[in-house]
Parts: C-alpha cells; sequence; structure tokens
C-alpha cells in the first residue's frame, strides 16, 4: 500500500469512492450525511487536489481511502480546551476522510501514515470531528491514540452532535 498525494487525473476514481462510501452509509446506523454531488463535491474535492491537501491510500494502483490535511476548522473548535496549545499552522485538521467497505482494515494504516506526515511536517497535533453516532470511526480513532476532547453541535448538512479528538504528536 502507499499513501501519496492525489493528482487531478485521480480526481473521477476520488468522486467514485467517496459516492460508494455515501451510498453505503446512507440510512445506516453510520450514515455520516455525506451526499453523492451534494457532499463531497467535485469541486471541493478538485479544490483539495489544487491544495495539495488531499492524499490517497493506493492498493494495487486503486484508490481504496482518500483523507484531507489542512488548517482549517469550524469555529465550534475554539470552545474545545485542547490537550496541547498550538498555532493553527502547527495543528493538522482531518477532512473528508473515507475507506472504500472492501477495505475497511486499511484505515489503521492511512492514519499512521498520516500522523508521520504531519510529524514531518513539524505539527504539534491533529485533531478532527466525528459524528458522535459513527462508532467505527471513534473505535479506529481511538486504537490511533486520538483522545475525546469534547463534544459539540455542528452542522453536517444538519445541526448533530460531533466529537472532537486530539493526538499530540
Amino acid at each position: 500500500m502507499k499513501v501519496r498525494l492525489a493528482c487531478v487525473d485521480d480526481l473521477n476514481e476520488i468522486m467514485e469512492l467517496y459516492h460508494l462510501v455515501s451510498d453505503m452509509m446512507e440510512d445506516s446506523a453510520y450514515d455520516i450525511g455525506w451526499r453523492k454531488d451534494v457532499y463531497p463535491t467535485k469541486e471541493i474535492v478538485l479544490l483539495d487536489i489544487e491544495q495539495q491537501t488531499l492524499y490517497v491510500l493506493e492498493k494495487n494502483e486503486k484508490i481504496i481511502g482518500a483523507i484531507v490535511l489542512n488548517h482549517e476548522y469550524e469555529e465550534c473548535y475554539q470552545n474545545i480546551y485542547w490537550q496541547i496549545y498550538a498555532e493553527d499552522e502547527e495543528v493538522t485538521i482531518i477532512h473528508r476522510f473515507c475507506i472504500h467497505p472492501d477495505y475497511r482494515g486499511c484505515g489503521k494504516y492511512l492514519l499512521k501514515q498520516i500522523i508521520k506526515i504531519a510529524k514531518k511536517d513539524g505539527q504539534k497535533s491533529i485533531r478532527l470531528d466525528v459524528l458522535s453516532s459513527n462508532k467505527p470511526a471513534i473505535c479506529l480513532y481511538e486504537k490511533c491514540s486520538f483522545l475525546l476532547q469534547g463534544h459539540q453541535i455542528m452542522d453536517y448538512g444538519k445541526p448533530v452532535i460531533a466529537s472532537l479528538y486530539e493526538k499530540i504528536i
């Protein structure tokens, strides 16, 4: 398996992955609120690629995972007492993380590689928000030593309770 920055040539394959994941999770106990052509849109993903913030996980030359790393966060992050004080540019924020349903066990590998990338880039911590009902994702984050920092009401297309996590690196 290999983690690399996404390129424009990957756009359609990444969109297929996001659509597959959103379709499979819709109306399930783990519905994350993503909807085909609503979120994430092709424009959002293209911007992620252009800004060099979108990483993909490849296995046998097939994209099986995607994750966005940047420094952008929702305003409610400021309401959390994080483990460490850090300037915005010293904190990596995870967005739009997904793994192809046939490769669920590979999420841990992708997260571990992302932690290495953030550490190499001199980051102090990694933060994220996750739908509080998304138990599989929460289990994965906790296995990778992310610690729950609190809960906030966030807009995931509708108001939801999100859990906010942090990992010091």
